[in-house]
């Protein structure tokens, strides 16, 4: 990518902060598009200006990058998919896109995301440009290792994961007992393994993988604190992630809360 200035529009959670500080740090200047209002005060330290804007106004956000320079876009962060039930919050222009495709599944939604950032040249950037260091290695990270009858789950989860994955629904499942207990869709990967761990009781495993069609420009899987804090209310003992292919938010205090919870955290 060009050296200079880069476009950010952001979801919740910590990785657009961290993503704005490490293109900050590397001499970038970052015009962010906050699109909840309460993202706009953790970005501000990082950004040269940034705008609070909802999700829906695809025609503003585009015209508001473009106004400012901007050529290259990166797109992280968290969105309440739910939004997709509620078309009056959306602008003609995402409208107009949304006809265009069979259903919103997310390679679907990344492809007209792709086709209309291009329509006014903005190239869409790997989300992993500034935030390779967050990729999680292979390994067992948490003090405790995964039982004989976790390990079988969790490569039972890692195979339905992947296939829920090249079906366009989800990139998280939860298992016991060889059993699926949740498969993550519009809720989102927290409601998912809540769903998954009141059925469990307690002992759910959390397999969370990439697509194996994955577009790193978009929706790369993510983890953090938050995840392992949801795991431990729903008594969950074991979370998988693909490595070199999932980010981890915090990775010490991940393994932190983990080995607390005696949960086992795992790379394959």
């Amino acid at each position: 990518m060009s050296e200079g200035k880069i476009g950010l529009i952001a979801g919740q959670g910590k990785l657009p902060v961290v993503l704005a500080q490490a293109a900050s740090d590397r001499g970038f200047e970052v015009i962010a598009v906050a699109l909840s209002s309460q993202m706009v005060e953790e970005l501000r330290p990082f950004v040269r200006k940034v705008y609070s804007l909802g999700i829906g106004q695809t025609n503003k956000i585009i015209k508001t990058l473009c106004n400012e320079g901007v050529k290259e876009v990166t797109i992280l962060g968290s969105v309440d998919r739910s939004v997709l039930l509620k078309p009056w919050k959306f602008d003609w222009r995402a409208i107009r896109s949304l006809r265009r495709i069979p259903h919103y599944g997310d390679d679907n939604l990344f492809q007209v995301i792709k086709e209309e950032l291009a329509k006014d040249g903005l190239q869409l950037v790997d989300q992993t440009h500034f935030l390779r260091g967050f990729l999680i290695k292979k390994g067992v990270l948490t003090r405790r290792s995964p039982t004989s009858q976790e390990w079988q789950d969790i490569e039972y989860g890692f195979q339905l994961a992947k296939e829920i994955g090249r079906l366009d629904i989800g990139q998280t499942v939860v298992v016991k007992g060889k059993t699926v207990l949740a498969v993550e869709a519009i809720e989102g990967t927290d409601e998912a393994i809540r769903r998954g761990c009141r059925l469990a009781q307690a002992g759910a495993i959390v397999v969370k993988v990439s697509r194996p069609q994955q577009d790193f420009r978009l929706d790369v899987p993510t983890v953090g604190n938050q995840t392992i804090q949801v795991m431990r209310e729903g008594k969950a003992i074991a979370l998988a992630l693909e490595a070199e292919r999932t980010l981890v938010v915090d990775l010490q205090e991940v393994v932190s809360l983990a080995d607390a919870a005696l949960i086992s955290v795992v790379a394959l």
